[in-house]
């Protein structure tokens, strides 16, 4: 297990936001339409049984019987299909929120022959709408410690589970590719146990990108669709958006504030 600690940030304009080693060269995103993966097999209904026991989080075994998904890894491979040079990556890792919809398949194991160089892959989740800000820290941290050259940060969405959910929720996927010819910079912070005004201090950008509940500190921001928690906030960015980038999200169930700013390309 890899333990970081968290970025400290104040009120002042941009303060703690860590500078990423390596610079971004691509940003990607694509929204996926129904899958066609079934999940309905009885070792898999055990399997969310006994996940679910003792847990309120709302078991359907109805849902596991219709279900048809997107797996993570199908959805990186059409994304990343003629994307990527045959130069190494060093260091992948795929951020999400919501679980694997096959938990029989495991994106970083078969992601480690697919992607050029038989890279180091992991996954990270547990941070809700967070989880990419948490992963580009992790990343930097690795790159710095074993000098890796091309890092890559895969956010995932899935919208099919076996569990009750609040919302309609879609499948998606967007990659960050980092490499040393990147033409643009990236610093990224986290704050923990913080309320979400803290968010209006911090520096203008001539595009804002918000997570939903930080939309009415910031009328001026375009907000991210709620049926997208990881992928939906870094839309803008895979769009196109050429000058400097903020984006920002707060997860309320834990208190916590994450901050990209991405500047101009050079």
């Amino acid at each position: 297990m890899y333990r970081a600690s968290a970025t400290t940030l104040s009120s002042a304009p941009s303060p703690g936001l860590q500078p990423l080693p390596l610079r971004l060269a691509l940003a990607i995103r694509r929204e996926f339409g129904p899958g066609d993966r079934e999940i309905d097999v009885p070792e898999l209904h055990r399997y969310f049984a006994d996940l679910s026991r003792g847990h309120e989080i709302g078991f359907r075994p109805d849902r596991v019987t219709r279900a048809r998904g997107n797996p993570f890894l199908a959805m990186a491979r059409e994304l990343l299909a003629g994307q990527l040079s045959g130069e190494r990556i060093d260091l992948a890792i795929v951020a999400h929120s919501a679980p694997e919809f096959d938990p029989r398949l495991s994106a970083p194991v078969n992601l480690t022959a697919v992607l050029p160089g038989n890279p180091l892959v992991f996954s990270l989740s547990g941070q809700g709408s967070l989880a990419p800000f948490t992963a580009l820290r992790i990343a930097g941290s690795y790159v710095r410690r074993h000098g890796f050259r091309r890092a890559l940060v895969l956010i995932m969405d899935q919208g099919v589970t076996p569990y009750d959910t609040p919302d309609r929720l879609g499948d998606a996927a967007t990659a960050l590719l980092f490499e040393a010819g990147g033409r643009r910079t990236v610093r990224v912070g986290y704050e923990a146990d913080v309320a979400p005004e803290a968010f209006p201090e911090f520096e203008p950008a001539e595009t804002v990108v918000v997570g939903p509940g930080l939309a009415r500190f910031r009328p001026d921001a375009i907000v991210a669709p709620p049926g997208f928690p990881c992928t939906g906030l870094w839309a803008p960015l895979a769009d196109g958006a050429a000058g400097p980038v903020l984006l920002a999200d707060y997860e309320p169930l834990r208190r916590a504030l994450g901050i990209c700013v991405v500047a101009g390309s050079d």
